[in-house]
């Protein structure tokens, strides 16, 4: 069984999403670059993954892992340029979120929680992060 954040469970999650035609009619406004950075993995790496999307298809994605507290902490993010948004929480944050012990509203008042990007470009890709979100939380893994 994968574990949240490996290289497995990201593949895995790719494929079902991308096959998914109700996924993909949510998701159809998401074209760009999103970043999903974990902090202090079960492993004690850090982990940066960035997800090319087109129409709300995964056509790529890049995975970058150092050991804890790594220097992709310091990597910068310049909104557009480097994606649409880049969202960076603890590991644990991501397990309550994958759990849904928290949604998304309540992580985003968390300080373990950053989102950086227009916030403006975003809100209407929200529906496209929900429905991507609800995906993962479906498959069985390990924490």
């Amino acid at each position: 069984m994968a574990r949240l954040m490996s290289r497995e469970l990201i593949e895995s999650s790719i494929e079902i999403c991308n096959n998914d035609p109700d996924h993909l009619k949510r998701a159809q406004l998401l074209t760009g670059k999103v970043i999903i950075f974990a902090l202090d993995t079960p492993d004690d790496k850090d982990v940066y993954v960035t997800y090319t999307f087109d129409k709300g298809k995964c056509t790529a994605y890049e995975m970058d892992e150092e050991d804890a507290p790594s220097a992709l902490r310091d990597r910068p993010f310049a909104p557009l340029k480097d994606g649409l948004a880049r969202v960076t929480a603890s590991y644990e944050m991501f397990v309550k979120l994958d759990r849904g012990e928290i949604d998304a509203a309540d992580a985003m008042n968390s300080s373990d929680y950053k989102i950086e990007g227009n916030m403006v470009m975003l809100l209407p890709l929200m529906q496209a992060v929900d429905s991507w979100t609800k995906k993962i939380r479906e498959i069985p893994k390990e924490y």
